[in-house]
């Protein structure tokens, strides 16, 4: 599912326009690293994931339009988040989403679109459904976390089913 911000991005990347298209992402990109991250690494995360990008579309990586550049904009931050504190990562390696396998390419997508969903709750739900959708926790889990009781966190789910289920028929 395509939209307005894709096809921004399309005409960009087609025009040489890098530095706008990543000027574009650049808050989100660093939101995202620094709610993963957990704090103000995420900061260095997001200039990482940034200089990536460069690289590689300077490189002429990812111009194919096989995915949305959203696509690979969290694919780059999943994989830096993802190799941040691992010995021997090598942060010069090329991110290959071309070379991924379908099934982990339908993954990227799923939780992008899982993503822009849970921006659109409200906040107390959107937290509920960040962590049952994004970080995987079950209810009982995600009540302790959020020190509420376990019966709230299943009505906020149920509530949630019902509108994730209206947005992607939208």
């Amino acid at each position: 599912m395509r939209d307005a911000r894709d096809a921004e991005d399309e005409r960009l990347l087609a025009e040489d326009e890098l530095g706008l298209l990543l000027g574009g992402w650049f808050e989100t990109i660093q939101d995202i690293c620094v709610a993963r991250m957990r704090g103000p690494v995420g900061e260095d995360v997001a200039q990482a994931v940034c200089e990536r990008l460069w690289r590689e579309l300077k490189a002429g990586r990812h111009r194919d339009g096989r995915y949305p550049f959203r696509v690979i904009v969290h694919s780059v931050i999943r994989w830096v988040c993802k190799g941040w504190y691992e010995p021997g990562w090598q942060e010069s390696e090329l991110f290959d989403l071309d070379g991924a396998s379908p099934d982990e390419a339908e993954a990227v997508v799923v939780e992008v679109t899982l993503e822009r969903f849970v921006a659109t709750l409200p906040t107390g739900d959107g937290e509920i459904a960040r962590l049952l959708y994004l970080d995987g926790l079950e209810p009982g889990e995600i009540a302790e976390r959020l020190d509420k009781k376990p019966n709230a966190v299943h009505q906020a789910i149920h509530r949630n089913k019902g509108k994730l289920r209206e947005w992607l028929e939208a």
